[in-house]
């Protein structure tokens, strides 16, 4: 059920200065005081891919590996991205912008030793600031920098296809979209009904509400809200969704049961992507 793909081609050029990476560079110092970086990071072991459930062949995993410091400017021939990798006294800290529209990331994994942290975007984003990878353990901020040097950085992405829709959980969440729900499920539907016992005994509001956390409970949750919106895509009559709804309530079950926050959260990092496919619906 898994599969294991990864692609690490990376295409280094001189960047050429444009507007755009020379406000990324200015503004890297304030990144924090500007709202960045956009999402939190969930923290995932060294081996995270977002393919390994991507059984669509959606997506695309393209890891680049930047230097000390400088910017950088990296190209697999579809994704055109510059990576900014930098110190400051509270860390290593990565910039990153897209130069090229076209291409949806989805998710930038920032990764060393230690690990790695999974910047999610929903919906994608065209850039971020102030992404880190983990802090060596027993090593905080607050007593001294940590030693989190970046030794490589995945992006996640896909590009649209023809005939290959997925509406947000964000979407289906909104009062106003409750009428679009397929008529086999509804706001108050159970979870574990469809997912089984090992699933929380909440509705599928409540799942789309979920914040994620850490451990077991937190993978649970970061799994589930990304679960309902592919279950209400995949029995959709106006949605063109990649998996069918016995595909998603296979997939989800098994890695419920498995009680492996990695197997969630990899499982939850496609189900999202998926998920960002573009909306049919109104």
């Amino acid at each position: 059920m898994i599969l294991q793909h990864r692609s690490t081609r990376s295409a280094r050029r001189p960047l050429l200065c444009t507007a755009a990476t020379l406000i990324l560079t200015l503004a890297a110092g304030t990144a924090a005081a500007n709202g960045y970086p956009y999402g939190s990071p969930t923290p995932v072991d060294g081996s995270f891919s977002c393919k390994d459930f991507d059984t669509a062949n959606l997506l695309t995993e393209f890891t680049v590996v930047p230097p000390a410091d400088g910017v950088i400017r990296h190209n697999d021939g579809t994704l055109d991205v510059v990576t900014i990798h930098y110190p400051s006294t509270n860390g290593f800290i990565v910039d990153w912008i897209q130069m090229v529209a076209g291409p949806n990331i989805h998710h930038v994994v920032v990764r060393n030793e230690y690990g790695g942290n999974a910047y999610s975007y929903d919906p994608p984003r065209m850039e971020d600031r102030g992404l880190r990878a983990p802090a060596a353990p027993g090593i905080t901020v607050a007593t001294t920098p940590p030693n989190n040097a970046a030794k490589g950085v995945s992006y996640c992405y896909s590009v649209p296809r023809v005939g290959v829709d997925g509406c947000t959980l964000g979407y289906w969440k909104v009062r106003k979209h409750h009428d679009s729900w397929p008529a086999a499920y509804n706001i108050g539907s159970p979870l574990q009904a469809t997912f089984g016992a090992n699933a929380f005994d909440e509705t599928f509001l409540e799942a789309l509400n979920y914040k994620g956390g850490p451990g077991i409970e937190g993978g649970k949750r970061i799994l589930l809200k990304q679960a309902v919106a592919a279950l209400l895509n995949s029995a959709s009559d106006g949605v063109a969704y990649p998996l069918t709804t016995a595909q998603v309530v296979t997939q989800v079950t098994f890695a419920l049961n498995s009680a492996d926050r990695g197997l969630m959260i990899s499982l939850a990092s496609t189900l999202d992507a998926y998920n960002n496919q573009g909306c049919p619906l109104n």
